[in-house]
């Protein structure tokens, strides 16, 4: 498989600004005071490190490591490690918040569930994850519906989903934005 950020298809859903759904969950209090995140194939890292100029104890994981090193020579002081979102290399209840913008679509229904099952891990109770699911990946349907989030998040309080168009900064992508609370 051909790394995204090597061939330049990760400009389909780059977006080189702080996403309008995380601006909008901070400045409506949703995202709570600043604390330990991480973003979850943070790609370039545009917004872990808005959240790291914040006060937010921030790090970016990806599995690109074409994407990490840019994101590392863009935003100095903020942390990129490679790894893969069902090994998270974070402590259990080391986080209060975790964002997704492009990561649990690409996932097959069945490993769903176990991104659910590490971020509840690595979450402390009343810990957050911003998500955002794209309907797409790749061109095709994927199988992300309200209810797969509802089967793979059991347990999980759900503050909000709803359908939006997500930009990039070439297009825009049919998505569900979830807000996800760990109780």
């Amino acid at each position: 498989m051909t790394d995204p950020y090597l061939d330049g298809v990760y400009r389909w859903w780059h977006l080189s600004a702080p996403s309008p759904e995380l601006v909008e969950a901070e400045a409506d209090g949703w995202l709570g005071a600043p604390g330990a995140v991480v973003d979850i194939g943070c790609g370039l890292g545009t917004e872990i490190a808005y959240l790291a100029a914040r006060g937010w104890k921030a790090a970016g994981i990806d599995l690109s490591d074409v994407a990490l090193v840019r994101a590392k020579g863009a935003h100095s002081g903020v942390p990129f490690v490679q790894a893969d979102v069902l090994t998270l290399p974070f402590a259990a209840g080391a986080l209060d918040l975790a964002l997704d913008r492009g990561c649990f679509h690409y996932l097959s229904p069945p490993q769903r569930a176990g991104y659910a099952a590490e971020a509840w891990r690595v979450l402390r109770p009343g810990g957050r994850l911003l998500l955002r699911a794209c309907l797409t990946s790749g061109g095709a349907r994927n199988e992300v519906t309200e209810p797969g989030i509802s089967e793979a998040f059991a347990g999980w309080a759900v503050d909000r989903l709803e359908r939006a168009d997500l930009r990039s900064d070439t297009r825009t992508m049919q998505a569900l934005v979830i807000r996800l609370r760990r109780d």
